[in-house]
C-alpha cells in the first residue's frame, strides 16, 4: 500500500490470473460518510484519468475529477463518499512488461467482467472487513465500457449480491449508430493473433486517428482545448490487448454486446444467417439485460456519437431493474450544452451539471435497504 496526500492511498487488487490492479482510494472528507463505497471505473483503453482527472490537490483535479467531487462534503449537512478508482489490466502501470510477456496480452472484454471486476470488489470489501468489520455491497459508476462491464457483471448472481447500485455514463449495449472511430481502431489489430497495443502511441503517430477520435468523442463547444490535449496524452497511456478491439468489432458487426466467440470467423459468417444465428452466437449480454436487476442510473449525452441517446434508451427499456433513472444532458433537456462522450465527465459544465446528479442519485440510493 502506498500513502499519498489528499486523504489518498493506493492499493492493489490481484486477479485470479495474476494481474495486480491498482486501486486509488480517496478517504472521504467530513463527518457524514455514506456506508457504501463507490467504485469509479474507466472505459476502453482508458485509465484513472477518465473519472479522476488531474493530480490530487490541483485546480484541475478539483474541477474535473468525479472522485474529488464525490469524496468531499459540500455542505454542513451533506455527505461524502468513500471513493475507489481502479485501473483495469493494462492500465497505468501494467503488471507484466508487454515486451517480456506478450502472452499476457491476450485478454478480452470477458476477462474484465470475469476477473477484474470481482477482484476489485473483493479488495474493497476486504478493506471494509479489516477496517470496519463489515462487507457492504458497492456502488459502481462506470464511464463507457466501465459501465458496460457493470451491466454484464450485474447479470450474474455474484453481481446481484455485490452491487448496491450502478450508474453509467455513455455505456451502450447496442451499436446501431456508433463505430466510426472504434471500427477504425479494430483495423490496426490483427484478427488471428493478439498483440499488445499502446493507444497513446497510435494517437501520437496518426493525426487521422486523433481527428477521428475527437470528431466522434467530443463536443468542442463543451470542453477546454487544453484539458482535451492533456487527456489525450495521459488518459490513454496504457497497453491494451488487440483482442479487445477485435471483440468490439464483433459488437459493431452484429449489433450486440456479447462474449468473445470460440470461432470468430464462423460467427461472422453464420451470425446473420436465419436459422444458424442461434447456433453460433455466443452469450449475449444485450439479450440478457433482463437479468440485471440492480438500481440503475443511465446517463446519456445529447450529442454523444459513441453512445447515442437511442442506444442508452435501449438500456433503460430492457434492463430487469424496477428502479431505473434516465438522464439526458442536452440543451433540449435544460442543460447548458449538448454533451459529447468525453465531455460528459470532462466538460466545461460537468462539475455543475453532471456530477451533482450522480451525487444526488447515490445519496438517494444510500438510504434504501441493500
Amino acid at each position: 500500500m502506498e500513502l499519498t496526500s489528499i486523504n489518498q492511498e493506493i492499493l492493489t487488487a490481484k486477479t485470479s490470473d495474476g494481474w495486480d490492479l491498482r486501486l486509488y482510494h480517496y478517504l472521504p472528507t467530513g463527518r457524514n460518510v455514506v456506508r457504501y463505497p463507490v467504485i469509479l471505473c474507466h472505459g476502453l483503453a482508458g485509465n484513472k484519468n477518465s473519472c479522476d482527472f488531474g493530480q490530487p490537490g490541483t485546480p484541475e483535479w478539483e474541477r474535473y475529477s468525479l472522485a474529488a467531487y464525490l469524496s468531499q462534503q459540500h455542505s454542513e449537512h451533506g455527505v461524502a463518499f468513500d471513493v475507489w478508482v481502479p485501473e483495469l489490466r493494462g492500465g497505468g502501470q501494467p503488471t507484466f512488461d508487454p515486451r517480456q510477456h506478450p502472452e499476457r496480452y491476450r485478454w478480452t472484454v470477458d476477462d474484465y467482467i470475469d476477473k477484474d471486476v470481482p477482484a476489485i470488489i473483493r479488495r474493497v470489501q476486504e478493506w471494509y472487513l479489516e477496517k470496519k468489520h463489515e462487507s457492504p455491497p458497492v456502488f459502481w459508476v462506470g464511464k463507457s465500457m466501465g459501465g458496460m462491464i457493470a451491466y454484464a457483471y450485474g447479470e450474474t448472481k455474484e453481481g446481484q449480491k455485490n452491487l448496491k447500485g450502478v450508474a453509467t455514463l455513455g455505456s451502450p449495449v447496442m451499436f446501431g449508430k456508433t463505430g466510426v472511430f472504434l471500427e477504425f481502431l479494430t483495423r490496426v489489430s490483427p484478427r488471428n493473433v493478439s498483440i499488445p497495443i499502446r493507444i497513446s502511441d497510435l494517437l501520437e503517430k496518426s493525426g487521422d486517428l486523433t481527428s477521428h477520435f475527437k470528431g466522434m468523442g467530443v463536443n468542442y463547444e463543451n470542453i477546454d482545448p487544453e484539458i482535451l490535449q492533456t487527456y489525450m496524452r495521459v488518459g490513454f497511456a496504457n497497453v491494451l490487448s488487440s483482442k479487445v478491439l477485435s471483440q468490439f468489432s464483433l459488437f459493431f458487426k452484429h449489433m450486440t454486446f456479447c462474449r468473445y466467440p470460440r470461432y470468430p470467423w464462423m460467427y461472422d459468417f453464420f451470425g446473420r444467417v436465419p436459422g444458424m444465428k442461434a447456433v453460433f452466437t455466443p452469450y449475449s449480454y444485450t439479450q440478457n439485460l433482463h437479468r440485471f436487476i440492480t438500481p440503475l442510473l443511465v446517463i446519456a449525452g445529447g450529442s454523444d456519437k459513441m453512445a447515442p441517446k437511442t442506444d442508452m434508451e435501449f438500456v433503460r427499456n430492457h434492463v430487469g431493474s424496477s428502479d431505473v433513472t434516465y438522464l439526458e444532458f442536452s440543451k433540449d433537456a435544460g442543460y447548458r450544452a449538448d454533451y459529447g462522450h468525453v465531455d460528459l465527465n470532462l466538460g466545461l459544465y460537468s462539475r455543475e451539471e453532471v456530477y451533482p446528479k450522480v451525487y444526488d442519485w447515490l445519496v438517494q440510493h444510500s438510504t434504501t435497504s441493500p
